[in-house]
């Protein structure tokens, strides 16, 4: 018979003691790194928000190639530029933000209408806050993907585009921005030359761009270019890299800006227009909505037209398909090349120039888009849309939207032949431009 080991109260105790040092290390360590990370966290705060950008900006730079945070680091636009400082990569990997689609729970059919509202931003709140007033009563916007592209990161604007409640909602962020990329290109280098300094000056000086000045003497202003080069990103954004729309081979994109207006019936009239371009034009590249001709809303608003596409005449509430786009990126090194810091006009020589035929495009002639900007890169002031706004109701007033059917008159074939505005002849804006499409 075995026998019974006796009680040893000392070693119980010396277990009991352990195994408290124990717990009161995995304490210890547990505070330490807490107080660490959080301690790290308003490091990181401090220093992003001392600067003015957002951290959804500086995550979505490092995604917005790909659409996924796991490839950001294979990203080729990201390296064309210096990296982010470590207290905004804390926020990039403490935000891990996803391309998610708002509000798709309640919307979840808009990805079969192969139409996607793309539109471009920059900081003025007030015209966003009347451009999505707008949406908000146009009919079929609830089965429309509406995509706001960024180059600027606010609070303001950011709270502006979480409040709709109405449709789908994308935010994508243009990562080689100004905010982004402050004081070095494709912001504004402190080396880089004064615009108006010559070229003689210039060389003697030694700044950065010093054999590159444009048609008229002057050298790149970097507010200027981000134009353009967003454009262009954007477009490649959503034809080829986002998830949700680059296998679409049907898909239309309807190209609007922040300071814009719509009326009501203005995808209506897209749709129709676009279900008829195969026997009203079916060479016309660009379907518009858009008009800077004054009609008779009352008795016009079915009428169509169609034109070679002028920049001045076109360039508002235009869209493309895939077709359109296929022909822009075997034409990019001449968008990209010519010496214009705007892309309308760019694409109009790009379409004159390069494209199988000149650029055709169907237009209404009672426009659905309206520009209510007031100040913006070329005209500083107050900005306050309310007024322009009231004038358009005003217009619009009696008209008769909706049509069921449309008509195409007075077809024409005005052909110019752009001159280059300048601010575009520096190589690194070619080279980034180009880098979009490859």
């Amino acid at each position: 018979m075995k026998k019974l080991r006796r009680f040893n109260p000392f070693r119980f105790n010396r277990s009991l003691k352990l195994i408290f040092q124990i717990f009161v290390l995995i304490l210890i360590l547990s505070l330490f790194t807490f107080v660490k990370f959080h301690y790290s966290e308003s490091r990181a705060v401090k220093a992003a928000t001392s600067q003015p950008i957002g951290e959804a900006a500086v995550a979505a730079a490092a995604v917005a190639a790909t659409g996924n945070p796991q490839n950001a680091k294979k990203n080729p636009e990201v390296v064309l530029v210096q990296p982010i400082n470590d207290s905004i990569l804390y926020l990039i990997n403490k935000k891990k933000l996803n391309v998610k689609i708002q509000n798709e729970q309640q919307f979840p059919n808009f990805i079969q209408h192969r139409l996607v509202i793309l539109i471009q931003i920059h900081n003025r709140a007030s015209y966003l806050n009347q451009l999505i007033q707008s949406l908000k009563k146009v009919k079929g916007i609830d089965e429309t993907l509406v995509i706001f592209s960024h180059d600027f990161y606010s609070d303001e604007l950011n709270t502006l585009v979480e409040s709709v409640d109405f449709c789908p909602v994308l935010q994508i962020f243009y990562p080689h921005s100004i905010q982004l990329n402050p004081d070095h290109f494709p912001g504004q280098d402190p080396n880089d030359c004064p615009r108006d300094i010559s070229k003689e000056n210039a060389k003697q000086t030694g700044c950065l761009n010093a054999d590159s000045p444009d048609a008229f003497g002057h050298y790149r202003e970097a507010e200027f270019t981000q134009v353009k080069h967003h454009w262009l990103w954007k477009l490649s954004y959503v034809f080829d890299k986002l998830e949700y729309t680059k296998k679409a081979a049907d898909l239309a994109v309807l190209l609007l800006e922040e300071d814009y207006y719509l009326a009501p019936d203005a995808l209506h009239m897209l749709k129709l227009m676009r279900q008829q371009k195969s026997s009203l034009c079916p060479q016309c590249s660009i379907v518009s909505v858009g008009s800077y001709e004054t009609s008779d809303y009352a008795t016009r608003s079915s009428v169509v037209s169609t034109n070679n596409w002028i920049s001045d005449k076109h360039n508002m509430g235009m869209s493309i398909d895939r077709e359109a786009w296929s022909q822009l990126k075997a034409c990019a090194e001449t968008f990209c090349k010519f010496d214009d810091y705007n892309w309308d006009w760019s694409l109009q020589f790009s379409g004159m120039t390069c494209w199988k035929a000149p650029i055709q495009v169907l237009y209404a002639r009672t426009s659905r888009v309206f520009h209510i900007g007031q100040c913006g890169i070329h005209h500083k002031g107050t900005c306050d849309p309310s007024k322009i706004v009231e004038d358009v109701n005003k217009r619009l007033a009696g008209a008769k939207f909706f049509p069921s059917e449309i008509s195409l008159e007075s077809v024409g074939q005005i052909k110019i032949m752009p001159r280059p505005n300048g601010g575009w002849s520096d190589p690194r804006d070619h080279k980034l431009c180009m880098s979009f499409i490859q």
